[in-house]
């Protein structure tokens, strides 16, 4: 079991991702064309991320009313469009608050597997200090 317990899809507790696994299948959904996907651990915390193929948004959150904090760039420029949630709402993002999605995907598989954001990464929230 991961330092944060086990990890699996929001409302299907039949698989506990690994990291590993976690980072393949976000690939694999975007292939499938679902662009929105949420994890859910034991204490009941979530870990989402919404993509459009080049970027992703990646959110944690510690529960439902939760502030969150999410993944973000401090060199994103502009913003991008064709983040499509899976109610079927269309979104656009600043890209200072989505990150390269190969980024994403091994910041997610890190997550899971360590409790923590890898260092490389930075993170903005009511709960985190921003760092780099």
């Amino acid at each position: 079991m991961t330092p944060n317990g086990r990890w699996h899809l929001q409302g299907s507790a039949e698989h506990a991702y690994s990291g590993e696994e976690a980072r393949q299948l976000l690939r694999h959904r975007w292939d499938w064309a679902n662009q929105e996907t949420w994890f859910e651990n034991d204490a009941g915390r979530l870990l989402g991320v919404v993509t459009n193929g080049e970027r992703a948004m990646v959110v944690l959150l510690d529960g439902d009313g939760d502030p969150g904090e999410h993944l973000v760039d401090p060199r994103g420029e502009g913003s991008s469009g064709g983040y499509r949630l899976s109610n079927g709402q269309a979104d656009s993002y600043e890209d200072r608050d989505t990150v390269a999605f190969d980024t994403a995907a091994q910041a997610v598989a890190y997550f899971i597997e360590h409790g923590t954001w890898p260092s490389e990464v930075t993170v903005q929230g009511e709960r985190a200090q921003e760092r780099s």
